[in-house]
Formats: structure tokens, sequence, C-alpha cells
């Protein structure tokens, strides 16, 4: 084996510590954001979001739905949300994962019916409006090699909450809200901070939207053929 690449340095170490793989072996590369994600107008995001069944204003978790993203975290710190005021729908989007069985009755017991809304799987091209139309996105999985969902969201403009775990504060920076994934009550403050204060979510706003035109597929092409030429000797 002549190089690895990977794509954050949280799994660069996994691959360095696990496979025993040299580290001047292992490469990071970042993956780039789409340039389709981007800040959508606000009636286009409504129709994409009608489409879907989506409310006109709501909080947002998009990504695969299984164990390890937290999901179970995140609606018992919805729930707490809504005992200080808040009325807007969490949407959660994305496949769901059989290791991600209970959470409708859990919905149930914390009295979220209702304000609980399981979006499924929402194509590529309706990615920018679904995030545009957040007015939250949250994010508090237990680990990430990567975590795109939250620059995706960063791009198109929407406030980003995300736990501080694996590989996601290298990637979010200090553009996103970061707090613990298993403190459900430090979640529920970040979120209910977030949505409180608008100089704060156009603070967070401004930085995503800088933070995530660092990722780029064009860079990560470029340090890909680098990779190439040094192994090939070029």
């Amino acid at each position: 084996m002549d190089a690895v690449i990977t794509d954050s340095q949280v799994s660069r170490a996994d691959i360095v510590h696990y496979l025993k793989v040299s580290p001047d072996k292992v490469t990071v590369i970042y993956p780039g954001v789409s340039s389709t994600c981007h800040p959508m107008p606000a009636a286009e995001a409504a129709e994409v979001g009608r489409r879907h069944g989506l409310p006109a204003s709501y909080l947002l978790y998009l990504g695969s739905v299984e164990k390890r993203k937290n999901v179970h975290g995140l609606l018992r710190a919805y729930a707490l949300l809504r005992q200080r005021g808040e009325s807007r729908p969490l949407v959660v989007a994305g496949i769901q994962r059989s290791n991600a069985s209970g959470l409708p009755r859990l919905v149930q017991e914390l009295d979220l019916q209702g304000h609980v809304l399981f979006a499924g799987y929402v194509p590529d091209a309706d990615l920018p409006a679904v995030y545009s139309g957040a007015d939250l996105f949250v994010f508090p999985s237990l680990y990430e090699g990567f975590g795109l969902p939250p620059l995706e969201a960063m791009a198109c403009g929407t406030p980003v909450v995300c736990s501080d775990a694996g590989s996601l504060p290298e990637v979010v920076g200090d553009a996103a809200v970061m707090v613990d994934p298993k403190d459900t009550e430090a979640l529920a403050e970040a979120m209910y901070r977030v949505l409180a204060d608008r100089e704060l979510r156009e603070e967070l706003r401004q930085k995503g939207l800088a933070r995530a035109r660092q990722f780029t597929w064009e860079k990560a092409a470029r340090e890909t053929v680098a990779v190439y030429r040094k192994v090939l000797g070029q």
C-alpha cells in the first residue's frame, strides 16, 4: 500500500490506530460541498417544502436516521425546548435504519404527536430548498468520520447547532454552536439560544456561508491528483 486518502483528521487517526497504517501514508482530503447548495428564495423553498408536506416554519434534522445519529437524544432535547415555549415543529428527514426503531414510541412518550414530522428521503435536487426553509439545522451525531449535512445547511444560509463529537469540530470550525451530544439539556439550551437571538442567528449564517465556501470539489480534485503524482514519483 502506497497511500491512503481519507476525509478528516479524526478518520486519519482511526486509520493509523486501528489499521496500523504509517501516518506518513495517510492524507486528509476534505470533500466538497455541492455548488447546488446555496440559499434559495423563500417562495421557491416554500414550494418545495409543500411538496414534501413540510410546514411553513420548522427546525430540521437531515441525515440517515440510525442509532449513531442520536435522533433519540434530539427528540428529548426538542421536548425540553417545547417546554420553554417553542412551537415550531421538528422535521426529521432521511432514511430510517432498522437500528433506529422506537422513535414513534418515543414521540408518544414525550407527548410530541403532531409536532415531529418524519419526512423520509429527500432527493438531492430538493435539498437546498429544504435546508433553506429551516429556521435551524440540528445535527447531534455521536460520531462522524466527516459530516456533510451541517456544511450543506451552512451553504444554504441556515444556522447550525451540532455535536462536538468525531470530526464535526474540524468540519464546522467556529461557524456552528457545538454541544456534547449526550447532554440533552445542553442541546436544548443551544437550540433555544440560537432561535431566541436574532444577532446570533445572523452571525452563524454569515460564518456558515464563509465556512462552506472553503470546501470545494475543485480543491479536493487538485489534492487528490497531488497524492497520485507523489505515489507515481512525478
